[in-house]
């Protein structure tokens, strides 16, 4: 008994004694790390001496994403400004640390995305990201560069900003790059002209917070572009001829905005002046020819948006409409109502709520839909509070619409739209419970015939 115990300890001793991990063929090893993250990747370096480098070699999507942990930092309300101050530099220091030496030490000669996103970025490192994106033949890059900490640093960020000059990527050719997103990146028409031409695979670019962008012409029967995005930019002049385009969405300045050739547009979104210029000119005839050719149309309202609007024309060929609200507790929502009146066709309807303060309104608002919506089929609600002006419009909708079977009520305020999915998704997290308990305030007036769902 004691000998074939003792057989049966030296075989567990062998077996202890043999390095599994190292004796991996290499497929094997590859396909193990083809499943991995970047920061998974690299951290299976100390497996063992083998697989000390093999994660150089990793060619999928690097992603380096700051913005939870700055979100994060912000809403410490129990620590001071100085100390949050001095954990953001002291992070932001490892990251570009980090950051450099993984792109420095990866041997791959293509690599599928690159995406990093930090607050203010790096001036003196983007040419060398968009370069190495180049030599790498990604599909998708992405530089997001936007807010997420405190005024302190946004402050900052007005002045130190991260630009990119025509001269210095003169001579970058992305061939098969898919899908450019600039964010708090300076880049001017002509740079944005640039990137149409050296990278002819191009489908989706979006730009935002650029404060060169200010004049951009965009046409050629050669250009893939079917998805475009330019959002608080400091667009004058804007001509788009495109036949390719499917989805638009601008938010800027009350500048020009020419469409001249765009057959398969389907999809535009507008905010800030250029949305309120929108409203009040729906009956001229470039913007009545625009809006009639498109299924889905999102208004991003402001706080100068009041009034009814009159004599609006019908457009029956929208059937997705979203609209944001701004609006103070328990203020009158005319304007939007007003506004409803020209998409009586909808099937499905968003209303995305910004409450700009909690001063109550001195008279009760009524809400009175000219229109019924028989289509309407699904109703999606965000930043939803439940004060009177809220529960009003919602209500109203509520009669108008006898064939609705779905109201969606998302936790995400619009304030975040713009933000990281990181943060967007810990945000719904956050907020889920919450709106569950305001929500179950308006279970009364919702039909039973409807479902109720809170994301």
């Amino acid at each position: 008994m004691e000998q074939g115990n003792s057989v049966a300890k030296r075989r567990s001793q062998t077996m202890d004694k043999k390095d599994i991990i190292s004796t991996m063929p290499d497929d094997i090893i590859s396909n193990i790390l083809s499943r991995l993250t970047i920061k998974e990747v690299v951290r299976t370096s100390i497996l063992s001496t083998r697989w000390r480098y093999q994660w150089t070699n990793f060619s999928r999507v690097l992603n380096f994403d700051r913005s939870i942990k700055t979100f994060g930092l912000g809403r410490k309300h129990r620590v001071g400004l100085v100390r949050k101050c001095t954990e953001f530099v002291s992070e932001w220091q490892v990251f570009m640390g980090g950051l450099e030496y993984v792109l420095n030490s990866l041997k791959s000669p293509s690599m599928q995305e690159l995406r990093i996103c930090i607050d203010m970025g790096n001036p003196g490192k983007i040419v060398e990201w968009v370069k190495f994106a180049a030599e790498e033949e990604v599909s998708v890059l992405e530089l997001d560069f936007s807010n997420h900490f405190n005024e302190t640093f946004f402050e900052i960020s007005k002045t130190n900003r991260n630009v990119l000059l025509l001269p210095s990527i003169n001579y970058f050719q992305m061939k098969s790059l898919r899908v450019l997103r600039l964010a708090s990146v300076d880049v001017s028409g002509e740079v944005v002209q640039y990137f149409l031409a050296s990278c002819p695979s191009l489908e989706t670019l979006c730009v935002r917070e650029s404060k060169l962008l200010v004049s951009l012409t965009i046409s050629g029967q050669a250009l893939r572009l079917k998805h475009l995005e330019l959002v608080k930019c400091e667009i004058l002049y804007l001509h788009i001829s495109i036949e390719s385009v499917i989805t638009f969405r601008c938010y800027g300045n009350d500048g020009t905005i020419h469409f001249e050739n765009v057959p398969n547009l389907v999809e535009a979104s507008f905010g800030g002046e250029y949305c309120s210029f929108l409203q009040k000119h729906m009956g001229t005839t470039n913007l009545f020819m625009l809006i009639s050719q498109l299924n889905v149309l999102k208004l991003e309202l402001s706080v100068s948006d009041q009034g009814i609007l009159e004599g609006l024309p019908e457009f029956n060929n929208v059937k997705n409409l979203e609209l944001q609200i701004p609006h103070e507790c328990g203020g009158e929502l005319s304007h939007p109502v007003s506004l409803l009146s020209a998409f009586p066709s909808i099937f499905v309807l968003k209303v995305k709520f910004i409450r700009s303060n909690l001063k109550l309104a001195e008279l009760e608002w009524k809400a009175n839909l000219k229109c019924e919506y028989p289509n309407l089929k699904e109703l999606e609600v965000s930043g939803y509070r439940g004060d009177l002006s809220q529960n009003e419009l919602l209500i109203n909708i509520f009669e108008k619409a006898p064939n609705l079977n779905k109201i969606v009520v998302d936790p995400l305020s619009s304030y975040h739209v713009d933000k990281s999915p990181d943060v967007k998704a810990m945000i719904r997290k956050w907020r889920h419970e919450t709106t569950i308990w305001v929500v179950d305030g308006l279970k009364a007036y919702v039909p039973s015939s409807v479902d109720l769902l809170v994301l």
